[in-house]
């Protein structure tokens, strides 16, 4: 038995939109794609073609897990960010298009700056170091995360990306993996892309955040800002003279950490919007 597949297309873009997935035409497509190893060009040539129900069958069960709301970055294990395709899978955060404004920023810094050591704090798929090191040729990034998962997914995407000897991963709190025997090690930049959502809003967030990407990746505590302020406190010790730290940040929390950052010692705070207009990083001097 035999399935036209310009019928199954039809099937898999009904099948989401009856689910409430705003793009159902084109992930019913990328599913479609992903399922069959196909790139775009090959893609144009298949509406013509019939396909076997085993075949069938298989598509199908991808377009019921993306149905029940399984991100399709999670069914296809990728991602891209800033031009690069990284790996992602359940146990880390997906990266999203707003964080490349924390790219943008840190690239801008290295390059006027004349920057050579990058910090990425909570790296989680690595996404946002492993963009600098794409970006900046000759910068030394070091990535860190406490999660085993994304140390060993940041691992992969180094590797496939050929960056092994541009970065390194460490796993640990925070700043724990760099207290050296005699001193702190420092780094020109530090970044972060910490977990910020109030505890208390993340049951409101859409199902296939809250249900499928890991908690301890959005959960900033009480206020949102658990790890803001952890980080800023310390982030002194651990940088160069004239270092600086981006952030990225909630759309709503730009006073908050300004303010954190400059009851510390920062200076020259300046807070960027994303695409959407929303505030989305923030950069303090040291």
């Amino acid at each position: 038995m035999t399935m036209p597949v310009k019928e199954l297309l039809m099937l898999g873009e009904k099948r989401l939109a009856n689910a409430g997935i705003s793009n159902a035409k084109g992930e019913s497509r990328d599913l479609y794609c992903y399922r069959f190893g196909l790139n775009q060009r090959q893609f144009l040539m298949e509406w013509q073609k019939t396909r076997e129900f085993e075949d069938c069958e298989s598509y199908l069960e991808l377009l019921d897990r993306r149905a029940e709301k399984e991100p399709l970055q999670y069914i296809t294990g990728i991602q891209n960010f800033y031009g690069y395709d990284i790996h992602v899978e359940p146990g880390v955060l997906i990266p999203r298009l707003d964080s490349e404004t924390v790219v943008e920023k840190a690239v801008e810094l290295i390059k006027n700056r004349r920057y050579k050591t990058v910090l990425d704090l909570c790296c989680g798929s690595g996404a946002l170091g492993i963009a600098i090191a794409k970006e900046c040729h000759g910068v030394r990034v070091t990535m860190s995360d406490e999660s085993e998962d994304a140390v060993r997914i940041s691992k992969s995407n180094v590797e496939k990306l050929g960056l092994s000897k541009a970065c390194k991963i460490v796993r640990g709190n925070l700043f724990e993996p760099f207290n050296k025997l005699f001193g702190k090690q420092k780094f020109d930049l530090i970044i972060s892309n910490p977990p910020y959502i109030p505890t208390d809003v993340i049951t409101t967030l859409d199902k296939e955040v809250k249900n499928y990407e890991p908690l301890s990746a959005l959960d900033g505590g009480e206020t949102g800002l658990d790890y803001y302020n952890k980080i800023i406190a310390s982030a002194g010790d651990y940088m160069r003279k004239n270092g600086a730290l981006v952030f990225e940040i909630g759309h709503d929390q730009a006073d908050d950490v300004s303010n954190l950052l400059s009851d510390t010692g920062f200076k020259n705070i300046t807070v960027f919007k994303d695409l959407a207009g929303k505030d989305r990083t923030v950069i303090g001097d040291f």
